[in-house]
């Protein structure tokens, strides 16, 4: 089991104090316990995405009975709020949103290939994807030490949010209007980018000031999402590097 299990009410409670290191709280469907409430109300005064699931599930990811009906999904590496994460931006800066991807050897090259591209803090929402766990560390070589990671809680509010601090926001979409390579990027990029086999989300979608595509030969219409968000992020990188080089 990747991500490590802690289960049982004071066990749990104790653990929802440091909630930058909780990926999810799971609780039996079946539970009828008084204090139930009370651990959700904890979740959500927390933003600590929860999930009601059979009894059966709990009992194997913890290996017992002895659970009380509670668990929570503990992540190898905490996780940034996405306030600290814009606190620590500087001016010119770049962030990666990744909507909904699945496989975490995926999200561990994405982490790796946004370190490399200076990126300022990865987003992941909170439902529908992979979240941090010991594959994504060991896919990252490392790297997921170096880039701060946000677990929102609602993607979308998360992208409206960094609007209000300055950034644009880029879909990357075979079907964008404007090619990655043509593109002036401003002093303040996010770049979304979709899961393996959809894309990005409708909502998603609808949050984007703009959408980009990068150009293929014909015939072929789709790059694997570490491939095509690498081409994107170093476009904005070596925008950056220019300017850089010009004010020496």
């Amino acid at each position: 089991m990747n991500e490590r299990a802690i289960y049982g009410r004071n066990a749990v409670e104790e653990a929802l104090k440091q909630p930058t290191l909780i990926n999810r709280l799971l609780l039996a469907k079946e539970s009828r316990a008084n204090w139930v409430n009370a651990v959700v109300d904890q979740a959500r005064t927390h933003k600590v995405r929860f999930d009601f699931v059979p009894q059966a599930k709990l009992n194997q990811l913890t290996g017992t009975r002895e659970h009380q009906g509670v668990v929570v999904m503990i992540s190898p590496v905490a996780y940034v709020s996405l306030a600290d994460c814009l606190a620590g931006c500087p001016p010119k800066a770049t962030l990666l949103a990744l909507d909904q991807v699945q496989n975490p050897k995926n999200l561990g090259m994405l982490i790796r290939t946004a370190a490399c591209a200076g990126v300022s803090g990865v987003l992941l929402p909170a439902r529908g994807g992979a979240l941090l766990d010991e594959d994504v560390v060991r896919a990252s070589a490392g790297a997921i030490l170096h880039v701060p990671v946000v677990n929102c809680g609602n993607l979308s509010q998360a992208l409206r949010e960094l609007k209000e601090q300055g950034f644009w926001i880029y879909g990357l979409d075979v079907q964008g209007e404007e090619d990655v390579f043509n593109v002036s990027w401003p002093e303040r990029v996010a770049l979304v980018v979709g899961n393996e086999t959809d894309g990005m989300s409708p909502i998603a979608k609808k949050a984007c000031d703009a959408r980009v595509r990068i150009p293929m030969t014909p015939g072929q219409d789709s790059l694997n999402v570490v491939v095509a968000a690498g081409i994107a992020l170093f476009q904005v990188f070596a925008r950056r590097t220019h300017e850089r080089e010009e004010q020496e």
